[in-house]
C-alpha cells in the first residue's frame, strides 16, 4: 500500500495537503475495483462509461459533440498557435468543439487539477508535467491507452516510450508531448582565462567540478558554477549513477551513496574555494542571468535560455560552448516533460481520444517544437527526426545550431527517470533544503544527505498513516 500512495500523494506533498482522490459513491463503475478488461476503477464521485473501463479499444473513426483540453501555462504566449491548431481540427471534423482552458504551473496548477480530480470536473483531455502524471496514473484516473488505443505509442521514441509505462499493469496512461533535453552550455572566454581548453567541454559530473575548481582559482573574478542547485539536482545526481530510491520505490534510500557524498562534497568545496556566487544559493535558482553576465563558466543546462542570452548579451552568446550534458558511461539522458493523458471520467470517450492522438502526432508535435514559439523536443520519433533535419531560426547561427544538434542527440536517447517522478514538491525541497546547508558549510555531506533522507521518507511515510 505504500508504493501506492507515495506515488498518489506526491501532489499533495507539493502542496502541503493531502490528495482526496477518494469518493462518496460506489454506485454505477465509480465504485472501484477492476473492470471486466482488468483496467481498474477508481473511487470517483460519478459514474464512469462502461466503454471507458472495458477490454475493447474506443472507436473514434467517427465523433461529435464537445470537449475540454485543458494546457499548463501555454495560453499566454502560445494563444495565437494552439487557437489556430484547434480550428484545424475541428474543420477536419465538422460538428465538434474543443473548448480550451489553461491553469499556470506550479503548485496551483497541481492544486486545482487534483480538485478536478476528485470531483470527476478534470478536462477531457489535459496537459500536465511528469509529477501530476504518476499521481493520476496511480489513482486510476486517466485512460489505459494501452487497452483503448492499441499501437498508439509506435509513433514516440521507443527509449521515451518505454519508460513512461506509470499506470496500474504497467500500461501507459501518458502520451509524451515535449520537452527541453539538457545539455552542457559554458563560456569559452571564462574557460580560457582558466587555462581549459576552449573547444573540450566536461563529459561526467567529475569533470565539471574540476573545471569549475580551476575557473575558480584563476583570479580573474570569474565563477564556475552557479551555487542552487534546485533545477538540475536531480539530473546531476542520476548522471553520477545515483539512485534516490529503494529497488521496489517505497522509499528513498540515498544516504550512504558514495556518488552521492562525492556530489555534495565537490559543491561544498568549491563553494568555499570562492568559484560559486555566495548569493546564488539564495536568490533564483536559474544561472541563466549570471551567465549572461559573462563571468560565470556554466550556463543553464536547457538549451532555451540561449534566445535570453543572444538578446542580452551578444558578445557572452557568441562564445558561448555547447556538449552533451554530464553523466557517467551508460546513463540515459532523463526525459522529464510535459504529458497528454485524457480522464478516464470523460464523457465523450472518442472525441477525447481522437484529438489527444491528432495533437501528440509527429505532424503536430514537430509544428509545436518548430513554429510553436518555445525552444524545446517533441517525443514522436518522425517529428524530432524532421526537426534535427530542419531546425528553427538556426541557418547562420553557430551556436543555436549546436545546441539543437546536442539536444536532439540526447532526445533520441532519453528515458524517464523514476526519482523524478517522486522527488517532487516538499519531498524535493527537503533534499534542496539540507543540500544547501552542506554546500555552505554549516553540516557535513554525509549528515546533510541523512538528515535529507530521513525527512523525505517520513513526509512518503505520513500517506500511509
Amino acid at each position: 500500500m505504500l508504493k501506492k500512495k507515495m506515488a498518489a500523494g506526491i501532489v499533495a506533498l507539493a502542496m502541503f495537503s493531502t490528495l482526496g482522490l477518494a469518493a462518496c459513491d460506489s454506485g454505477g463503475s465509480g465504485g472501484g475495483g477492476s473492470a471486466s478488461g482488468s483496467i481498474p476503477a477508481p473511487d470517483v464521485a460519478c459514474d464512469i462509461p462502461a466503454g471507458n473501463i472495458d477490454g475493447s479499444a474506443i472507436d473514434t473513426s467517427k465523433v461529435e459533440g464537445e470537449i475540454t483540453f485543458q494546457t499548463q501555462g501555454l495560453q499566454n504566449d502560445f494563444g495565437d498557435f494552439f487557437k489556430a491548431k484547434i480550428k484545424e481540427f475541428e474543420d477536419a471534423n465538422p460538428g465538434v468543439t474543443i473548448n480550451w482552458t489553461d491553469q499556470g504551473g506550479g503548485a496551483e496548477f497541481d492544486q486545482t487539477i487534483t480538485a478536478q480530480a476528485s470531483n470527476c470536473k478534470m478536462a477531457d483531455v489535459v496537459n500536465v508535467p511528469s509529477s501530476t502524471i504518476l499521481a493520476l496514473s496511480k489513482s486510476n484516473l486517466l485512460m489505459d491507452y494501452d487497452v483503448k488505443a492499441p499501437g498508439i505509442g509506435d509513433k514516440f521514441v521507443p527509449s521515451i516510450w518505454d519508460s513512461t509505462a506509470l499506470g496500474a499493469g504497467g500500461h501507459h496512461t501518458a502520451l509524451p508531448w515535449y520537452f527541453g533535453p539538457y545539455i552542457t552550455t559554458y563560456n569559452k572566454e571564462v574557460f580560457k582565462r582558466a587555462g581549459l581548453d576552449e573547444n573540450k567541454p566536461p563529459a561526467t559530473m567529475d569533470e565539471l567540478f574540476d573545471a569549475a575548481a580551476k575557473v575558480g582559482a584563476d583570479g580573474q573574478g570569474d565563477y564556475g558554477i552557479y551555487g542552487s542547485p534546485e533545477w538540475y539536482m536531480i539530473a546531476q545526481l542520476h548522471g553520477m549513477g545515483v539512485t534516490l530510491l529503494n529497488e521496489d520505490k517505497t522509499a528513498f534510500n540515498f544516504a550512504d551513496n558514495e556518488a552521492a557524498i562525492n556530489y555534495v562534497t565537490k559543491l561544498s568545496d568549491l563553494y568555499a574555494a570562492g568559484a560559486i556566487p555566495k548569493d546564488s544559493l539564495t536568490g533564483e535558482p536559474d544561472p541563466g542571468k549570471a551567465y549572461t553576465d559573462g563571468n560565470l563558466a556554466f550556463g543553464t543546462p536547457n538549451a532555451s535560455f540561449l534566445k535570453s542570452v543572444k538578446s542580452n548579451n551578444a558578445t557572452v552568446y557568441e562564445n558561448t560552448g555547447v556538449g552533451p550534458f554530464p553523466t557517467n558511461p551508460g546513463i540515459k539522458p532523463v526525459f522529464e516533460g510535459q504529458y497528454i493523458g485524457v480522464s478516464v471520467t470523460t464523457k465523450n470517450a472518442p472525441l477525447a481520444m481522437k484529438f489527444a492522438e491528432w495533437i501528440t502526432n509527429a505532424e503536430n508535435e514537430y509544428a509545436w517544437t518548430h513554429d510553436g514559439g518555445a525552444i524545446i523536443f517533441p517525443a514522436a520519433t518522425d517529428a524530432l527526426d524532421k526537426l534535427v533535419a530542419n531546425p528553427p531560426e538556426i541557418a547562420d547561427d553557430p551556436v543555436f545550431k549546436a545546441a539543437y544538434e546536442e539536444a536532439a542527440k540526447a532526445a533520441k536517447d532519453a528515458e524517464a527517470y523514476t526519482d523524478v517522478f517522486y522527488a517532487t514538491g516538499a519531498v524535493k525541497d527537503a533534499l534542496i533544503e539540507n543540500v544547501n546547508k552542506a554546500i555552505r558549510g554549516e553540516v557535513d555531506p554525509k549528515t546533510a544527505l541523512k538528515t535529507a533522507q530521513d525527512q523525505m521518507n517520513e513526509k512518503l511515510k505520513a500517506l500511509d498513516d
